[in-house]
């Protein structure tokens, strides 16, 4: 797409149709019947808390490696609608990862295997490359964070294998990201 604003709308509007037929399926009563989307249950607030200190922890970690390691100034220039696309990716990317490629059934080795290589995938998708420095840090992170995302909708403290924890930490992340982009000034604001 030619218009990077237009494309940042459009990603919102699909995470927003997205999201909204999720909440539809998660408001439907309990009859036993399969929802379509997956992890459309309830949950305590307890993972919610524990996906999103996850991933705000893991992010200063990847702040404080960047900084000490001189990786600061390898930051890219974001457009300030660009946090659309942002959140917008976030449902997008849970649905996809730790929604429909890791149903709520999935255990033991299988579950390991599942999150390990959804996190390779989600990992590489983000395109960061490996082949410098910035490109492992921000890979490894990916990662990582993907990695706290299985692991906040799979434990014990989410019985329900709810989406509300990876879905709330994803979107925390990519906030605390944008964040500290804009604390460093590499976003532009129009």
């Amino acid at each position: 797409m030619d218009n990077p604003l237009i494309a940042s709308i459009l990603y919102a509007v699909l995470g927003a149709a997205v999201l909204t037929m999720w909440i539809a399926d998660l408001r439907r009563p309990a009859d036993g019947r399969e929802r379509f989307w997956p992890g459309a249950t309830r949950c305590g607030w307890l993972p919610v808390l524990l996906a999103t200190g996850g991933v705000v922890v893991l992010t200063v970690i990847e702040t404080l490696v960047e900084d000490q390691l001189g990786l600061r100034q390898q930051q890219t220039v974001i457009a300030d609608h660009f946090l659309l696309a942002m959140l917008g990716a976030s449902i997008v990317e849970e649905m996809t990862f730790r929604g429909f490629a890791a149903p709520a059934d999935l255990a033991g080795w299988k579950l390991i295997a599942v999150a390990l290589v959804g996190s390779l995938a989600f990992a590489a998708f983000h395109g960061f490359g490996i082949s410098d420095t910035k490109g492992l840090v921000s890979t490894g992170s990916a990662f990582a964070v993907s990695l706290w995302l299985y692991l906040s909708r799979f434990n014990a403290l989410n019985p329900s294998r709810s989406m509300i924890p990876s879905l709330v930490g994803h979107a925390t992340r990519n906030l605390a990201v944008f964040g500290v982009k804009a604390a460093q000034g590499y976003v532009a604001w129009s």
